[in-house]
């Protein structure tokens, strides 16, 4: 059952990988000041990385680091090439998607490997002249996601939380 469910997870990302309905995080038309929010892609192996986000902005889909991921390491084998991604954010409230996921250099890796993937929605209002990224951590007990100010470390939203690897 479980590869089942992995062969089609893998083939639904594959499709998104050639899917161009993607938005940018700043709405069309907007000219104001932004903010910029950066994504992670930490290696943890040759074959392993985890993932932290920014997947969606006030409902507009926003092309994210492991769809970019999986496009950078088609053809490597079982290398994989980790990318993290930044967006510009316009200077008011919005409503972020954030994910964590660890993302293997093949789906097949997956079906043998503690995997992670946790995923929901967070209140966010950016201040001026600041830097942000999207934090977190994967660990047996839980996985977790959050943004942070980019200088301090310390978080600015909420996190959004789920159950760990296992291992």
């Amino acid at each position: 059952m479980k590869s089942i469910i992995l062969f089609a997870l893998a083939a639904t990302v594959a499709g998104c990988a050639s899917y161009q309905g993607f938005q940018p995080a700043t709405p069309e038309g907007y000219d104001g000041p932004t903010v910029n929010v950066a994504d992670q892609s930490v290696p943890m192996g040759q074959d392993l990385a985890h993932v932290f986000e920014m997947t969606h902005v006030d409902g507009r889909r926003l092309l994210s680091s492991s769809i970019a991921t999986l496009q950078a390491h088609q053809g490597r084998g079982f290398a994989t090439a980790p990318v993290a991604l930044s967006n510009e954010l316009p200077l008011r409230p919005a409503r972020l998607r954030l994910q964590a996921v660890t993302q293997y250099a093949a789906p097949l890796l997956a079906l043998r490997h503690p995997t992670c993937r946790v995923q929901g929605e967070v209140a966010f209002t950016p201040a001026a002249d600041r830097r942000y990224r999207v934090a977190g951590r994967i660990g047996a007990l839980a996985c977790e996601v959050w943004i942070e100010d980019a200088e301090t470390g310390q978080p600015v939203t909420d996190r959004v939380a789920g159950p760990g690897t296992g291992h």
